[in-house]
């Protein structure tokens, strides 16, 4: 995930970089000291998911960059942040997903980056949010390889040997991933796009890693991993 921060202080745009590189290792951001210069990435192809918006910048008004962000990229969500609540109305206005007032926490950047996600992920299910206690994971579906239950935990593998063990018990993370994913045997579910072949009762993921499929799923795993192929080529 690309995000944009726009703020003519580089200390404030510091604290929120630092606060979202605890939440994942998977997003990007990109500083602006001026409106003028996130335009001008956004006309040259740049697409950010989501774009945290000071409203008081030294020569413009965040609420006219947030507007003219969101008639470019109508997709990018907007996260105000400034210093005075003057302007929340006209903030919304502009469809803000959220509104921080400065200086912000740590905690107040994870809790606002959490409920943009969350609703993104409803929209789109192309990401998931794990909140296990005090801990905020997120998790890109085309990135994850399986998940594994450990007892009250769950190991979820990722691309590049990334691997996470989060305090969620394997069959609400199950659901949480949705029907995209087929379980394979009892505690181990697998993103099909890593199914590099099954043979026999064998099913051999891309990373390496084999399980043999107990006799009782077989044809039920066979099915669902048949049908998701199909479902692919359909879409070429």
């Amino acid at each position: 995930m690309l995000i944009a921060i726009c703020d003519d202080s580089k200390a404030d745009a510091e604290i929120i970089r630092f606060s979202l590189m605890d939440i994942t290792d998977e997003l990007e951001t990109v500083w602006f000291s001026t409106g003028d210069e996130l335009i001008k990435s956004i006309k040259n192809g740049s697409f950010y998911s989501l774009v945290f918006q000071d409203i008081y910048l030294e020569k413009e008004m965040g609420v006219d960059i947030a507007k003219t962000v969101k008639e470019l990229s109508p997709d990018t969500q907007i996260i105000f942040v400034t210093t005075s609540l003057d302007h929340a109305i006209d903030a919304f206005k502009v469809q803000a997903a959220d509104y921080l007032v400065k200086p912000c926490t740590e905690a107040d950047v994870v809790k606002a980056f959490t409920r943009v996600t969350i609703r993104l992920s409803k929209q789109t299910s192309s990401s998931v949010v794990i909140n296990a206690g005090k801990d905020i994971r997120v998790f890109y579906l085309e990135n994850v390889i399986k998940l594994e239950s450990d007892r009250h935990y769950t190991v979820i593998y990722c691309r590049n040997n990334r691997t996470e063990r989060v305090l969620k018990n394997f069959s609400e993370a199950a659901e949480l991933f949705g029907g995209s994913f087929i379980e394979i045997r009892r505690g181990i579910l697998v993103n099909p796009d890593y199914i590099e072949r099954i043979s026999g009762a064998t099913v051999i993921l891309s990373d390496g890693s084999t399980y043999i499929l107990p006799k009782a799923k077989k044809d039920i795993v066979v099915k669902q991993y048949t049908d998701y192929l199909t479902r692919q080529k359909a879409a070429k």
